[in-house]
């Protein structure tokens, strides 16, 4: 039986063609008969053309099979396609994009341009995914919008068969525009996709707009009914869900697809898309796309459009929605039934609701500003900061961390939102495991002790996050009103790592963290000193670190992180004395496993208290070395919040007497850096090697001067109130002393003949608590506690005359801005095609065996 009947008799289901025709039939056919190859496409097309043409399509079921065949099989064909051929040449060209005689017609066409225009048509095919035309109106192919909500008032009602035929034409969409996953991270950007590149610059204008709202209204189309469980009772794919899935899935790659700039901008062609050739051509026509190339200059029409949204009703529908989704899945992890409603593509819908979110933002600025100025923009704010510490902790989630990071980042450069942080946060929407034991939070708190859980988490994955989330805190720092002491713990703790000497010198990346910090202490000095009393406070207690990085020394900084890496080595000597093969084996596994670690949902205080107490000055490390004991398992180790694979906390210890704070996050660029060597071998050639030119460069502009002269002129003051409340207490303690004693003589004098041994064991026990003065000594010090009146003086007027003068390091309050490089758009690319790759691969495994070249694929099992 030939290819062509194959698919015409069989395959009533999609599962059917994909298991008939497997990978080493396709690749056997492809390499060892190539014309074949390309003549079973360019049958199977034809055959699509003639039944999509058909008037009676929807009334003969046979021929409505036969459509959905030639669909499936091209669906399964076309990954093949993008392949390089065994001899490096590029089938895509070939088969796709070069004229050749057309089946029974002889004419010369192009494949990929008629296949994309057919594809199109079919999500629009009246009677096929849409309802059949009505009375008196004859049309193949209706260009309308699919559900209510953007452009739309009103659902066309669609029908099972209807959403089920979009789900199998949505895939080969995908797809035949899937190029870019067969293509390196490093060409992807310089290789146009001509199959994008027809639908998002070639197209009329019409159903650009009925496609992309389309996609959009059915991405977020709300189906809940009744109370809103969100449970099943079934393992099986709602073809509605999975509509929604690949709906969003198209919408994200038309959105981001952009044309290589091969040639510069013609500043004479128009910048808005109605410069466009529009054929306004009935609905009777075979497609409404243009087949004209690209002109230079030309804008991606889907984004033209959606830049062009402006109504608050469409700005509610889309920002509603998406609060939806997240708000779902937030209680779906935090719902007792948790374990059994966690479906197939719901869990997956945060990270699409953000990417969403992201791109809406970049392609949309009055969008931003109704954000901004909305009453949800915190609960917004909260919940994607919820997503951020539910996965931080597993590497499947980074990109989710990353989207996030990126939309964080992007809001905080708007001084308004920025301002809207300093509101009471309410921690009654996270679960008990992430909440922090302070009722004065703001959003801006939470949003810190955030981000330190993240940076002192030191996971792989993370690292390209760390930027954008400092670079969050540095823009909304000019803002910063009553941080509480664990935020300010948490700030200075970082900086006490980040300003290390060895921390700084060990990855080149370092010193922007370090920049960034410092611009956050700058701005609270300068413009929100008074506001901020409990942060100051702790700025003046580690003003050492401050000076520390103002005296800053190569020499100095090389020879500690020697030593640190020294000490690294030698543990790594000890631990590996007298342990079996097995043993080995054992130990190398959890010490390479990236994946191992704290688990989404992992209580954020409790690995924020071990990496705090690894700073200078602070207890407790002892007390970590003992329960971080190696007697524990593999297994136990595994689930606890990482201290590094390598340094011991035996080493940060002896470390501190150098000035160096060690946490997690110290630990990480080091151990990239070493690696597995000793300190005893030479260092690698591609280690960053400091020179006294690259302290130059950046030293000498860090804004310390007025830092340090602010901390010194304060710490005067408080050492003379901490002096005035500890002499007051000892006065007081001593009078209130002197009169219990009195009391207590005479007392004894009066009564000590009526008195048995028994009441005056008891008067004995009670009379020294009358003239008590422990109460008013710190438990920790044996000294008074002079905190709350340190603290009042410094949010007090006083404070600001005792202030230096700033006015000529006043700094210019001016957010550093998100800028698209080429490795983000890369990455994000790269995120969008792995969300699309895995979509596919769940129900039919589209992409199974594929030579995907974008994206690592990884093996779960």
């Amino acid at each position: 039986m030939s290819f062509p009947t194959t698919q015409k008799t069989h395959g009533a289901h999609p599962h059917d063609v994909f298991s008939l025709v497997t990978p080493a039939d396709i690749r056997r056919i492809r390499d060892g008969a190539q014309e074949n190859f390309v003549k079973i496409i360019d049958k199977v097309f034809d055959r699509l053309l003639v039944l999509k043409g058909a008037r009676d399509l929807t009334k003969n079921q046979a021929n409505t099979k036969q459509l959905l065949n030639c669909v499936r099989v091209l669906t399964r064909l076309l990954p093949f396609v993008f392949e390089s051929g065994p001899d490096g040449s590029n089938l895509e060209e070939i088969v796709l994009w070069t004229p050749r005689p057309r089946p029974g017609s002889g004419a010369d066409y192009v494949l990929g341009k008629q296949l994309v225009s057919a594809v199109v048509d079919l999500l629009f095919t009246s009677g096929f995914t849409v309802p059949a035309a009505t009375v008196g109106e004859d049309a193949i192919v209706r260009y309308t919008i699919w559900e209510n909500g953007i452009g739309q008032t009103s659902s066309l009602g669609s029908s099972k068969e209807h959403v089920s035929n979009r789900v199998e034409v949505l895939r080969l969409l995908l797809v035949l525009c899937s190029k870019a996953m067969y293509s390196p991270p490093a060409g992807s950007s310089s290789l146009p996709n001509r199959a994008l590149n027809t639908i998002a610059y070639n197209s009329n204008k019409r159903m650009v707009l009925c496609l992309l709202c389309s996609l959009i209204n059915t991405s977020l189309k709300d189906r809940a009914q009744g109370w809103s469980i969100p449970y099943r009772n079934s393992a099986a794919i709602d073809p509605h869900d999975e509509l929604m899935l690949h709906a969003m899935h198209a919408l994200f790659i038309l959105l981001e697809y952009q044309v290589p700039a091969t040639k510069p901008e013609n500043k004479s062609t128009a910048d808005e898309p109605d410069s466009t050739p529009d054929t306004d051509a009935d609905t009777n026509t075979p497609s409404m796309l243009l087949v004209t190339e690209t002109k230079v200059g030309a804008h991606n029409l889907f984004r033209a459009f959606i830049a062009k949204l402006h109504r608050t009703q469409e700005f509610d529908y889309l920002i509603n929605n998406i609060l939806r989704l997240l708000d779902g899945t937030m209680r779906a992890n935090l719902s007792i039934l948790a374990s059994v409603t966690k479906q197939p593509t719901r869990t997956v819908m945060p990270q699409e609701a953000t990417v969403l979110l992201w791109m809406l933002l970049e392609n949309n600025s009055p969008f931003r500003d109704y954000i901004v100025d909305h009453n949800s923009s915190l609960k917004l704010f909260s919940m994607l900061l919820y997503f951020m510490l539910y996965g931080y902790g597993d590497p499947a989630q980074a990109g989710l961390v990353r989207t996030i990071s990126n939309i964080l980042h992007y809001l905080s450069e708007d001084s308004r939102f920025a301002t809207r942080l300093m509101q009471p946060f309410d921690q009654s929407m996270l679960p008990s495991t992430m909440r922090i034991i302070d009722a004065s939070l703001t959003h801006a708190d939470f949003m810190i002790n955030t981000v330190f859980t993240l940076l002192s988490s030191s996971k792989p994955y993370l690292l390209p996050v760390y930027s954008s989330l400092l670079l969050l805190v540095r823009n909304v720092s000019p803002y910063l009103t009553q941080t509480s002491q664990p935020t300010a713990d948490k700030l200075v703790s970082l900086f006490d790592i980040i300003s290390s000497p060895a921390f700084i010198i060990s990855e080149p990346y370092h010193i922007r963290w370090l920049i960034y910090l410092i611009e956050v202490f700058d701005y609270v000095i300068h413009y929100r000193a008074v506001d901020n009393p409990r942060l100051i406070y702790r700025m003046i207690k580690a003003r050492s670190c401050f000076k520390r990085l103002k005296a800053f020394n190569l020499e100095s900084a090389k020879n500690e992180l020697a030593a640190l890496r020294d000490k690294k080595s030698k543990t790594e000597s000890t631990r590996t004395i007298g342990k079996s093969s097995t043993s080995l084996k054992s130990s190398y596994s959890v010490s390479n496993d990236d994946t191992a670690g704290t688990p989404p949902g992992t209580p954020a205080p409790k690995q924020d208290a071990d990496i705090v107490s690894l700073t200078p000055g602070r207890g407790g490390v002892d007390n970590i070395e003992r329960t971080g004991s190696p007697a524990l398992s593999d297994k136990a180790r595994g689930k606890r919040p990482q201290l590094g694979s390598q340094t011991t906390t035996h080493d940060l210890a002896e470390s501190r007497d150098s000035g160096d704070s060690n946490s997690t996050s110290h630990d990480l660029p080091i151990k990239r850096a070493t690696g597995k060597k000793s300190a005893g071998a030479k260092a690698p050639t591609n280690q960053f090697q400091p020179s006294e030119e690259w302290v130059f460069s950046w030293l000498p502009d860090l804004p310390l001067d007025p830092i340090i002269s602010v901390l010194d002129a304060l710490s005067e003051h408080i050492n003379k109130i901490a002096e005035t409340v500890e002499r007051d207490a000892s006065a007081a303690a001593a009078a209130a002393t002197e009169t219990a004693d009195g009391e207590h003589s005479e007392t004894t004098a009066s009564d000590s003949k009526n008195l048995d041994s028994h009441q005056q064991q008891q008067l004995d026990a009670t009379a020294p608590k009358a003239g008590n003065a422990d109460d008013m000594l710190s438990p920790y010090t044996g000294s008074v506690d002079p905190t709350q009146a340190i603290i009042h003086w410094l949010s007090s007027d006083a404070m600001i005359e005792a202030l230096p003068d700033l006015e000529e390091s006043m700094p210019e309050i001016r957010p550093r801005l998100q800028g698209m490089s080429s490795a983000l758009i890369v990455w994000f690319r790269s995120l969008l095609w792995s969300m699309v790759y895995a979509s596919g691969m769940k129900p039919l495994g589209i992409w199974k065996n594929t030579r995907v070249r974008l994206f690592v694929v990884k093996n779960s099992q």
